[in-house]
């Protein structure tokens, strides 16, 4: 298994994603490992297992495949003109990554790094339907070396209580947002939009090297009932009674695939208030709100709406039942299988 190499410096979903993949994998009994290129030769693997779309995974997959060794790509993408335009970078590169977005909807096969990469791994494992069928649209991927395998979150969370996070903190029935702190989790906008408003806010995380003047930003924003606190490892207890503390959980992303903590959170069947642009409301249904993430008005009103719901038994049954890491092992264990 291969992730971004600066996992360490900003982890985030897709690191979890890979390490609980790999965990419940070995639970299986396959050797699932981060890979050690320095000590292991290509000759030694069955599959490498690449997680997210990289530049630099370009040519590990053209050298893992020259030596017969099958490759399968997590994406972990999301292409949307809105996404692009509300990204943190100077006006003419947003204009750009949108003309080129626009390109390849006209023309499929026109030339990138993402198609090379999209083209010359063997099996591509998507966190939706949604995110397959831009692969299929705007990079030309066949369909028969997709197979879409979801997103999980640990049924540990479904038991988590409240006691821990509110001895440590002393403050329980708040808004929770969770993740790391950069434009495209646009916090900024959750910020605005609870000013003045006497439900207490949680932001949970840490910032992103290089948006440090965004998450200055956040901070004039808040007002006097906002929390930040840095993020919590995901082994850590306080993080599962964080999400038991808390009256919802607020992912008002520009995209989300779907968001871990929205998995995390709905285990407990809490409210959630998410993003329409992603994946979220083919793993939620109508056991979520969505909200536009430029609409500060209407984030403000559905989270109102969202604090004063009870827990959704609903909601914690279906996220338990669909979207647990041993079930997401198993499948991927299934991918594997197709190609050996």
């Amino acid at each position: 298994m291969v992730g971004k190499f600066t996992a360490c410096d900003a982890p985030g979903g897709g690191e979890i994603q890979q390490r609980e993949t790999q965990r419940y994998l070995r639970n299986l009994g396959i050797d699932a490992r981060p890979w050690r290129p320095w000590e292991e030769s290509f000759e030694q693997l069955d599959v490498l297992h690449l997680f997210g779309s990289r530049p630099e995974f370009v040519e590990l997959a053209r050298a893992a495949r020259r030596h017969g060794v099958n490759v399968v790509l997590s994406p972990i993408a999301w292409y949307d003109l809105k996404a692009y335009w509300h990204e943190a970078r100077p006006f003419s590169r947003r204009l750009l990554a949108c003309a080129r977005h626009l390109l390849r909807g006209a023309c499929p096969s026109v030339p990138s790094w993402r198609h090379a990469l999209y083209q010359h791994v063997d099996l591509l494992l998507p966190n939706s339907q949604v995110e397959a069928n831009q692969l299929q649209r705007l990079f030309g991927v066949d369909e028969t070396k997709i197979r879409v395998i979801r997103n999980g979150a640990d049924r540990k969370y479904a038991d988590a209580t409240s006691a821990e996070f509110v001895a440590r903190f002393g403050i329980r029935d708040f808004v929770l947002c969770a993740g790391r702190i950069e434009p495209r989790k646009n916090q900024l906008a959750l910020l605005r939009a609870m000013q003045n408003h006497d439900i207490p806010l949680i932001v949970l995380g840490n910032v992103v090297p290089g948006h440090e003047d965004y998450y200055a930003a956040c901070r004039r924003t808040a007002s006097g009932n906002v929390f930040f606190m840095d993020a919590f490892h995901p082994c850590d207890p306080l993080l599962a009674s964080a999400y038991a503390a808390c009256s919802c959980l607020a992912l008002v992303s520009w995209f989300e695939t779907p968001g871990l903590v929205a998995l995390e959170a709905g285990m407990l069947g809490k409210p959630l208030v998410l993003t329409y642009q992603g994946s979220a409301e083919e793993y939620f249904g109508e056991l979520a709100t969505y909200v536009s993430p430029g609409d500060v008005q209407g984030i403000r009103r559905a989270v109102a709406a969202a604090v004063r719901q009870p827990p959704n038994r609903e909601l914690s049954r279906h996220v338990s039942m669909n979207f647990n890491w041993y079930s997401i092992a198993h499948e991927t264990s299934q991918a594997y299988a197709t190609l050996l």
